[in-house]
């Protein structure tokens, strides 16, 4: 997979590690311990204030920009490799209100991991704009969505394979996605290097992903949401790959 960074996506270098402990005020599913309904209320569905949520992808993981509650936080977790919950909290935003734009908030960690993070007055084109975390090597890249109270955000996580093994135009690599009830964004990263993104639209459980790579080439696919929400599977091809696409929920 081969892929130029698109909007859905804002690359960021990462420089860091993680602990902390994790939040959440949706209910869960009890064998999985996922959230089954959305954490963010619906007086904030068209306000920068509200639950945003996304992946990483360079290390994998995911992220969750809480800003309903008294004192908002950030917190997340590297899930490739394995890492703790990290929390970042902030204080450029004690003179702000919901409703209003917010330009690079600064939340901040404990361990001296920082993000930025920018939304638009009624919560469109939330981004996360840079991010330091001390002791993480090579590129992350971030992509974020914000959920509504009428539609879960889901992260998922997996892998891109190549069908009867690689060759040298088309590599395995590691593939981070998120969707609310009908969006979302897609990422790659490829195990030479290479990475894309893209959008995703979803009507009902199919959503067909997007994504230019570097040189011209226009990856796409259909992926199918299992009934439970648990699993995504499908292909992608582009004018020279074809990967298999096999995702599992972790957020």
């Amino acid at each position: 997979m081969k892929s130029a960074i698109r909007p859905f996506c804002l690359a960021i270098a990462l420089w860091g590690a993680i602990s902390c402990q994790k939040s959440s005020s949706s209910k869960t599913n009890g064998n999985s311990g996922l959230s089954t309904q959305p954490a963010a209320a619906a007086s904030y569905d068209h306000q920068s204030g509200g639950v945003y949520k996304g992946s990483l992808t360079g290390s994998s993981g995911y992220f969750e920009v809480n800003l309903q509650v008294a004192r908002p936080f950030l917190i997340y977790q590297w899930t490739t490799p394995q890492g703790n919950i990290d929390s970042l909290f902030t204080t450029s935003l004690s003179n702000w209100t919901s409703g209003q734009a917010i330009v690079k908030a600064v939340f901040t960690g404990s361990d001296g991991s920082v993000f930025w993070f920018s939304v638009n007055a009624d919560g469109s084109n939330p981004s996360i704009d840079s991010v330091y975390v001390p002791s993480h090597q090579g590129p992350v890249y971030a992509s974020i969505g914000k959920e509504t109270s009428a539609g879960l955000l889901t992260v998922f996580q997996g892998t891109g394979t190549v069908p009867g093994g690689e060759t040298s135009n088309c590599s395995n690599g590691i593939v981070n996605l998120w969707i609310n009830s009908t969006t979302g964004a897609w990422a790659y990263l490829g195990d030479t290097g290479e990475f894309g993104s893209g959008p995703v639209t979803l009507n009902g459980n199919t959503a067909q992903v997007v994504a230019t790579s570097n040189s011209g080439n226009t990856d796409e696919g259909t992926l199918t949401l299992s009934a439970d929400g648990a699993t995504m599977s499908g292909t992608v091809t582009s004018n020279s790959c074809t990967h298999t696409i096999s995702l599992t929920r972790i957020f």
